[in-house]
């Protein structure tokens, strides 16, 4: 992206998030997440693709999970130990691309 993470606050982020994606919190870090489900593990395979690609575009990486039929993705900004504007630029970039799974 070549800038860097400003920090939002949970609001910020509520206020823009997909309603496909969350927020939570874990170890009092807040983060946002997303499953997809899905109906085979090839499809998965698939949404991990489309998402390392959007992950490489804007150097942000999100912690991915596969099981079976579904895909796990949270985001945080380690650096900010909070929610960034990457984290929210990346769900939606995310939502835009595969929101009709």
């Amino acid at each position: 992206m070549g800038n860097s993470p400003v920090l939002l606050s949970i609001e910020q982020i509520r206020k823009e998030l997909p309603t496909t994606w969350e927020v939570i919190t874990a170890d009092a870090v807040p983060k946002i997440v997303r499953v997809y489900k899905l109906s085979q593990y090839l499809d998965g395979i698939k949404v991990i693709t489309a998402l390392a690609n959007i992950a490489n575009d804007m150097d942000h990486h999100p912690e991915i999970l596969l099981s079976y039929s579904s895909v796990r993705v949270e985001l945080y900004t380690h650096s900010l130990n909070g929610l960034s504007s990457f984290d929210l630029q990346f769900a939606i970039s995310a939502e835009n691309l595969l929101g009709n799974l």
